[in-house]
């Protein structure tokens, strides 16, 4: 009845003629018309004891999202900047001169689109560590991905092949300046291929095959696939502030002429063989305090039958967060190859302006050749 009331309000209003009521007349009688409905409406709720109706406060906008999970985009990314000064502690940088430079200036399009895909595709667009002239750009993570079931996500392109936990931690993440000289030497970096990958709470696993030849190499020098694997998992956990992680993983190739690290010793820094390599790692929180232990190894059999060499590393890295913006930072790490022997020490400090997003890093490298070198590193994230 109160529903018929107020249509009757509003056609009798609307079509009354338009010489006889202005605009504003009639806005103010169908004003009238729904307060008196209103407290004709809780007149009746006294008499028959119902409560009056709440009255809800207005909340904040509410994000309109479509019922399919329909597509999405995401545009970002991080600039590194950074400065370095004193000696030449291992190959990776070019020379012992002072510089200020762009370690990394990435920016990426991420999204989801129809029936569980997802991509990602981000360019980097500034220098390395090593000394380098004018600014190139690359592609790091071009690839698209089948999320549909948590055990079983399928990704194909250009990603980190699943070996190293430093290196699959990402580098704005990570608590020192630099990665070790052994991850760097020994891990695989991004590779082309396919992966399958899976994730059961505490247990993860991702395993894949790929052309083995290097970020932005298209080819495959042989005919055979560079095969690698972790497998990784939570052993304790209790509540956010501790718990105990460790993975195992490995890989395997047959090179034709795969480019190595210059410890190796050899010629050109070319290989033609079999490498396989070997990896364990575990990782501690315990309050302020973040532990992390690795160890790599890697074996070269050439196939023209001479010696074999290996790569051994390892590294021990704790950091202690003084206050909820500074964290102490120390590790110490090792390189052991044909033709160096290479021992770093690192201490450091964090400095989070806005946690991991603007952050301030200072390390300070020494080895045990007595060489020192100091980097500095300003970190954003848009």
């Amino acid at each position: 009845m109160k529903l018929l009331s107020l249509v009757v309000a509003v056609v009798v209003l609307v079509s009354a003629p338009a010489f006889a009521q202005s605009v504003e007349e009639r806005l103010s009688k169908l004003e009238q018309e729904v307060r008196a409905l209103r407290a004709e409406n809780e007149e009746l709720r006294k008499q028959i004891g119902v409560a009056p109706a709440p009255v809800e406060a207005p909340g904040p906008p509410q994000e309109v999202k479509p019922a399919d999970n329909g597509p999405s985009l995401r545009v970002g990314g991080f600039i590194q900047a950074q400065a370095d000064a004193g000696d030449r502690v291992d190959t990776r940088f070019g020379d012992d001169h002072d510089r200020v430079y762009l370690r990394r200036a990435r920016v990426n399009v991420q999204g989801s689109f129809a029936e569980e895909f997802d991509f990602k595709a981000e360019v980097d667009i500034a220098g390395g560590l090593g000394s380098a002239s004018g600014v190139r750009a690359q592609g790091t993570d071009l690839y698209v991905q089948w999320s549909q079931y948590p055990l079983a996500h399928i990704r194909a392109g250009q990603f980190k092949a699943p070996f190293g936990y430093e290196l699959l931690h990402s580098s704005t993440k990570i608590m020192t300046v630099e990665r070790t000289l052994g991850m760097d030497r020994i891990a695989l970096s991004r590779q082309i291929g396919v992966q399958l990958a899976g994730d059961a709470g505490r247990v993860a696993y991702a395993v894949g095959a790929f052309n083995g030849n290097g970020t932005n190499a298209s080819f495959n020098e042989d005919e055979d696939f560079l095969l690698a694997g972790r497998l990784s998992g939570t052993l304790f956990e209790r509540g956010e502030t501790t718990r105990w992680t460790a993975g195992v993983n490995g890989y395997r190739s047959e090179d034709g002429d795969a480019a190595v690290a210059p410890e190796l010793a050899f010629a050109n820094n070319a290989f033609a063989g079999t490498r396989r390599a070997f990896g364990a790692d575990t990782q501690l929180l315990a309050g302020r305090l973040e532990l992390w232990g690795e160890i790599l190894r890697a074996r070269f059999e050439p196939a023209d039958g001479t010696a074999t060499r290996e790569l051994n590393s390892w590294y021990v890295l704790g950091g202690w967060s003084l206050t909820k913006k500074v964290q102490a930072v120390a590790r110490v790490d090792s390189l052991d190859g044909p033709a160096a022997d290479v021992r770093t020490w690192t201490a450091g400090v964090n400095y989070f302006i806005k946690g991991h997003d603007i952050k301030l890093q200072l390390n300070l490298m020494r080895t045990d050749d007595e060489e020192t070198r100091v980097l500095a590193r300003l970190q954003t994230l848009f």
